[in-house]
């Protein structure tokens, strides 16, 4: 699976990278994650994890000819799984992000990720700027476009199409892409 994503805070470009994700199951549960990032600034970085998906442990991270275990192992996970992260946490609420006290959908259509064809559903907001508070923060949304589909073969909605803009209390500017994905 490859996703990109580009982010700019108060005017000033932070990332723009392309994460791929190669997930390789083994026996009991065992499962291998080869992760690769790649941006403008950087050579490819390559992470290899291996995780029990029986109790939720990362049992190893290997990155740069460096083995962590443990904690480490975790906190290493964690850092390089962020768009999954991200998939996760919106993915997680798709429901209050299409929401129609703050959205609309706009239809959907069938459309392909590299080998992977299924429905996608577009969304937009009912008006701009939106105001929106969340947690005792208050936003003012000045761009918000949602696409999101069920892979064949899951159940997760996943998020194939994010682009999202506020004008406070950041000027914040995020788009994320799924660009390719393969039925295993």
């Amino acid at each position: 699976m490859d996703f990109q994503i580009s982010e700019t805070i108060n005017g000033t470009q932070h990332t723009n990278a392309t994460l791929s994700y190669l997930v390789t199951k083994s026996s009991g549960g065992i499962y291998t994650v080869n992760m690769t990032l790649a941006t403008s600034e950087t050579q490819n970085i390559t992470y290899t994890y291996v995780v029990d998906a029986n109790n939720n442990t990362v049992l190893s991270a290997t990155y740069a000819g460096f083995t962590f275990y443990g904690s480490d192992a975790k906190t290493e996970f964690d850092a390089t799984m962020s768009l999954f992260g991200l998939e996760e946490t919106f993915g997680g609420a798709i429901s209050v992000y299409t929401s129609s006290q703050y959205v609309h959908s706009t239809g959907h259509s069938s459309m392909t990720f590299g080998t992977t064809t299924f429905e996608v559903y577009t969304y937009v907001a009912n008006s701009l700027p939106l105001a929106f508070n969340s947690c005792g923060i208050s936003s003012d949304v000045t761009a918000f476009t949602l696409e999101v589909g069920t892979p064949p073969g899951t159940s997760l909605q996943f998020i194939t199409y994010l682009n999202f803009a506020s004008t406070s209390p950041t000027e914040l500017s995020v788009t994320f892409q799924l660009i390719s994905m393969t039925e295993g």
